[in-house]
């Protein structure tokens, strides 16, 4: 089997700096502010800038038409963009309970992991099909929006019903990331398709 690789440039080092650094940051906030918040709002920012970059880079060398006419199938380039997208966010998820534990040692908070996780999800869902179906530039605002209102909705839920979550078992809080999880599987293979159409496929 072979295997295909994007064309695109390697990340420049002072890019990596600033992604780390960045991260570095939204970590150390919840220190100063009591809010963990940030990081979940991390959880939205990289999976979605990362997407609409690689997805940008493949359009302007045409590479997944390339790819494709070399026998790759839409599904693996699907598949491509979906685990660019969770690696990242793998990223903020992991930070969420580091920065948790920095700010709140003694405490234990599954109701914030949840929301992190689920917006992760729902973050790589929605980036990778929106950036194909309508470039990465008006993909990108209208990913915007929608996860601005994501967010607002879940900060709200928090505030609103954030006592009886962290109460709520396990389980129950699993059912969030699940069903994200879920609609990431629908996701790919709408994906697949509009590549398969925008690349004219049999």
């Amino acid at each position: 089997m072979e295997i295909y690789v994007s064309n695109s440039s390697p990340v420049p080092l002072h890019r990596q700096i600033y992604d780390a650094l960045y991260c570095a940051v939204f970590v150390l906030l919840p220190i100063f502010t009591d809010n963990t918040a940030f990081v979940t709002g991390l959880s939205v920012l990289l999976p979605v800038s990362a997407v609409s970059a690689a997805v940008s880079a493949d359009k302007k060398d045409d590479w997944t038409r390339y790819a494709l006419a070399c026998g790759l199938s839409p599904e693996t380039a699907a598949a491509e963009k979906f685990l660019l997208a969770l690696c990242v966010a793998a990223v903020s998820v992991a930070l969420w309970p580091l920065a948790y534990f920095l700010r709140f040692p003694e405490a234990v908070d599954l109701s914030g992991l949840s929301v992190t996780v689920s917006l992760a999800l729902a973050s790589a869902a929605l980036a990778v099909p929106l950036s194909y179906k309508l470039g990465t530039e008006r993909g990108r605002l209208v990913l915007g929006v929608i996860m601005l209102a994501l967010l607002a909705s879940c900060v709200a839920l928090l505030t609103a019903f954030g006592g009886s979550l962290s109460t709520a078992h396990p389980l129950l809080l699993a059912l969030p990331p699940a069903a994200c999880a879920a609609a990431c599987f629908g996701s790919f293979f709408g994906t697949a398709r509009l590549i398969r159409e925008q690349i004219s496929c049999p």
